[in-house]
């Protein structure tokens, strides 16, 4: 089966400039999957990529995307329109990873799974009962609720594990999922308005089809990192190197999944130690790594 590595990038540059240094990480690891890149602007990752065989483009004008959130308004229904597009028009294995992601080893071993019938998300987050504070909240709204909203499938239970969507990896052969992952994406929203809930659609409906797998040995979601966007706009610069190679150098000079780490370990900590930190000074900040250099 065919391979396609999925982005959505659209909009603001930060966003642009993350999808790009997600797709140099892919391309470090010599994946042969064909990326597929929905974008408004092709030119700002050409301009940096060129005419790199592996990447190809589907310009989607911004009537599109605003179609593609639905009466909703929901900015995440998109990453379910563009799979159920992709699924529509590229047969094979399909894996959705979002802008703020690093490759850290080949994703060989995901696409044969997918052959294989399996499906992935990035990593699990805890059970509605007793996971994060959010998916508590969630639980409780769902509890509620006490049925009376018709879920699509039946009743989302307690114990439902709940998993990061940062990363999604399906067969084009499971558009019948999608539709179900969009169904009660937009029920859920409706009760319970969160940034998250399609995320939940995606856990609830691929957990009943089968057993989800993490990606998270794979791919690094460093959706806690929001302060590298800077760097990140600096490394791919206008003035930057010409050829494909030296950008490829330039970005993997760059440790994002070190700085993510870093970050997240302080905010484990308990409260108090954070607050005592910030106070003296020694809270966490993102050191001055500035952009590689050519």
């Amino acid at each position: 089966m065919a391979d396609f590595l999925l982005y959505q990038a659209y909009g603001d540059p930060a966003i642009l400039n993350e999808a790009l240094f997600s797709i140099f990480s892919y391309l470090k690891q010599g994946g042969g999957a064909t990326v597929l890149v929905y974008t408004d602007n092709p030119g700002h990752f050409q301009a940096v990529l060129g005419e790199a065989n592996a990447v190809q483009y589907i310009q989607i004008e911004a009537a599109q995307w605003q179609e593609w959130r639905g009466e909703i308004d929901f900015v995440h229904r998109v990453k379910i329109k563009v799979l159920q597009h992709a699924a529509a028009h590229y047969a094979g294995n399909l894996l959705y990873v979002d802008t703020d992601t690093v490759f850290l080893r080949p994703p060989t071993e995901i696409f044969a799974a997918l052959s294989n019938g399996e499906r992935f998300m990035h990593v699990g987050e805890g059970r509605l009962r007793d996971g994060n504070p959010l998916n508590r909240k969630i639980n409780r709204a769902l509890q509620q609720d006490a049925g009376r909203t018709a879920l699509a499938g039946g009743p989302i239970a307690p114990d439902t594990r709940m998993y990061n969507a940062g990363t999604l990896g399906l067969r084009s052969t499971d558009a019948p999922l999608l539709a179900e992952v969009l169904a009660l994406t937009e029920q859920l929203h409706r009760l319970y308005p969160k940034h998250v809930m399609e995320q939940l659609a995606f856990s609830v409906v691929l957990a009943r089809a089968g057993v989800v797998r993490e990606a998270a040995p794979w791919v690094c979601h460093y959706w806690n990192l929001k302060e590298i966007r800077p760097v990140l706009g600096a490394l791919f610069a206008a003035e930057g190197p010409q050829t494909l190679a030296a950008w490829q150098t330039r970005a993997g000079a760059l440790d994002v999944p070190a700085l993510a780490g870093e970050k997240a370990r302080f905010r484990q900590r308990p409260g108090w130690q954070r607050a005592v930190l910030r106070w003296v000074g020694k809270g966490w900040q993102l050191p001055a790594v500035g952009a590689p250099q050519p």
